[in-house]
């Protein structure tokens, strides 16, 4: 009798209060991935430059001055929109498999008390055998 309470107890908790618990764990590690690979930073600041490198003008107008500018600028947005486009790239699909891993999880939660029945009943035919 009390096998069977402790089963009740295990299914009920098992199909209700898990899923929410689970849940919360899949959403820390959502949360954790998005800012571990500061996607939101990483996508507001995309065209800045890369680690605020750029030249200063000088006080005189001059044409080399103005193309040193320019030139430095553009490379240090092009380098900072690739670098950033990569690692943006990389966090995605790091988080693309979190969310494959967390649904194909919620999958084995549901069906994992039904497979341990059915490989002990497995288990028991093979050795009756």
């Amino acid at each position: 009798m009390l096998f069977l309470s402790v089963m009740q107890n295990y299914l009920l908790w098992h199909y209700s209060r898990a899923w929410g618990e689970i849940f919360h764990v899949w959403f820390n590690f959502l949360w954790f991935t998005i800012h571990f690979f500061s996607i939101p930073q990483l996508a507001r600041s995309w065209f800045a430059p890369w680690k605020r490198i750029t030249e200063d003008r000088g006080d005189r107008w001059s044409f080399e001055d103005l193309a040193g500018y320019v030139i430095i600028g553009l490379l240090s947005r092009l380098v900072g929109f690739i670098i950033r486009t990569l690692v943006i790239l990389i966090g995605l699909i790091a988080l693309t498999l979190v969310i494959v891993g967390g649904a194909g999880f919620f999958v084995i939660w549901l069906t994992l008390p039904l497979s341990i029945i059915v490989l002990l009943v497995l288990g028991l035919v093979l050795l009756i055998k």
